[in-house]
């Protein structure tokens, strides 16, 4: 600060400068080639850490654990693999300065279930993020839309970002809070939370509620059953605001099944998931599931909040082998 004889002060400081956006051509060339990286794999760790951060991060350095403790071969993945659209869409959204942007991207792989052998063409909608200008671009989240044709509405600024964050007082669901209910309301008595679901996710409890007492079945009679449930309660990386004034959300959840097989039987998995495991018996194992689903919440008190993406993948496994 200094001042000119008896004038008003003036400073020196000056306005910070804002970075410009990210333009659609570095999206779309940073969502190629890290989506190569993460489809190419590796038995490395810090190749992980190279390329992704948060639940990705998190669930591929679990299942390489697994894979180092049962076994390094990969499981056998189909062939005749079908053809898949290059194209790529994006939204970028950051902060003035160039700063912890994010990009939404939506594209076509061949995708994968969890224990299928099965090979089909899914819309993936990514998360990638970067903490600081000059920073690595790291991929932090992956779900499935249910068509391939499900795009996300997402809205866009005059400065051509993604609308991030905002007013969310008039939201069906406080997006906060959100993914801690949605896991709540799947996997425990807690109740609706409050919010109103959408048939697919209540479809969703009724199939998993059905699931559990098939597990208990499968286990045979002096066979025991642990089931278990770690919720993230805070959305990971920003909330995206939609065009018609809505909001969506990444949420995790990691699934845990304990079975204990009755005496003298053991369970063989011929996929899994996990490197190592397959053509064994076991006669107790413990496997987890991580779930990455993107919530839609609309507008409105009345409105239902919904399951636009999701995946299932998987994230650790231990067993005890039969040796009977």
């Amino acid at each position: 600060m200094k001042t000119g004889g008896d004038g008003p002060p003036t400073s020196s400081t000056s306005a910070p400068v804002k970075a410009p956006s990210l333009s659609e051509e570095e999206a779309r060339r940073i969502v190629k080639d890290l989506t190569g990286k993460y489809a190419a794999g590796g038995s490395d760790t810090e190749y992980w850490k190279g390329i992704t951060e948060g639940p990705l991060r998190e669930q591929a350095l679990a299942v390489l654990e697994t894979s180092r403790k049962y076994g390094t071969k990969d499981e056998a993945r189909p062939t005749n693999s079908p053809a898949t659209d290059p194209a790529v869409r994006t939204w970028t959204t950051g902060k003035d300065d160039g700063s912890e942007r994010w990009i939404l991207g939506a594209h076509e792989i061949q995708g994968y279930t969890v224990g299928d052998a099965s090979n089909k063409v899914e819309l993936r909608w990514s998360l990638y993020h970067q903490q600081r200008p000059g920073a690595p671009w790291l991929t932090a989240f992956i779900a499935n839309a249910p068509e391939t044709t499900a795009l996300p509405q997402v809205a866009v600024g005059p400065d051509g970002r993604a609308l991030s964050g905002g007013d969310t007082a008039g939201l069906a669901a406080d997006p906060a809070t959100v993914c801690g209910q949605h896991g709540d309301y799947l996997n425990t008595d807690a109740g609706a939370g409050g919010v109103k679901w959408s048939q697919d996710v209540t479809k969703t409890k009724e199939a998993l509620a059905g699931s559990l007492t098939r597990i208990r079945e499968e286990v045979g009679k002096g066979g025991k059953v642990d089931i278990g449930i770690d919720v993230n309660r805070t959305p990971h990386g920003p909330v995206w605001r939609t065009t018609d004034g809505g909001a969506l959300v990444a949420c995790t959840t990691v699934n845990k099944v304990y079975k204990e097989l009755a005496p003298g039987t053991s369970a063989t998995f011929s996929t899994s998931g996990w490197a190592g495991t397959t053509g064994i018996p076991w006669a107790s194992y413990t496997q987890r599931i991580m779930n990455l689903t993107v919530l839609k919440i609309p507008t409105g008190a009345s409105g239902e909040v919904s399951v636009a993406a999701s995946s299932r993948l998987p994230y650790s496994f231990e067993g005890t082998k039969h040796t009977g």
